[in-house]
């Protein structure tokens, strides 16, 4: 499930119309209420891109495969795109676009993302001291994959950590 906005889908759409009236600047409209014009100028991005229902909150997490985040980065490396164009263009954070560009230079491998909610949203379950002993060996082991021992074991991600 996605992040709750601090701002309400009719703010930002208000901002958006506001803007393309031709009435105030991204930095009017950003003192206004109380955030920084690139916030109000990557909504407009997004509104002029997909339309009002780009503000709709979203059910579940989105999933990238490693193809569409090869794609992105391409197209951000060719020169032609921003890192606030394309997250316009395919409704994702730069944020999101920065970390997979600076992975890709690093020459770290860029991997398919699926999340599985499950094992963060779980109902927890009493584990023993040695299921935990078990946990933690297993976890070490394999490269510290949290996520993946909260789904081995059927516990939350949040007791992995812990």
């Amino acid at each position: 499930m996605g992040r709750k906005s601090k701002y309400s889908k009719e703010v930002k759409i208000r901002a958006c119309i506001d803007y393309e009236k031709g009435n105030v600047s991204f930095s009017d409209i950003a003192r206004e209420i109380g955030t920084a014009k690139e916030v109000v100028h990557r909504w407009y991005l997004k509104y002029k891109e997909h339309g009002a229902s780009v503000f709709e909150p979203l059910n579940k997490e989105r999933s990238y495969s490693r193809k569409s985040k090869l794609l992105i980065i391409e197209e951000y490396t060719s020169g032609k795109y921003s890192q606030s164009d394309l997250a316009a263009k395919y409704n994702i954070s730069t944020g999101l676009i920065s970390n997979w560009v600076n992975k890709w230079y690093n020459g770290m491998e860029i991997e398919d993302y699926d999340p599985k909610g499950g094992v963060y949203t779980m109902k927890s379950r009493k584990t023993t001291f040695e299921e935990r002993l078990e946990i933690v060996k297993w976890v070490i082991e394999n490269d510290m994959s949290y996520k993946n021992a909260a789904d081995k074991y059927s516990i939350t991600y949040a007791l992995v950590y812990k």
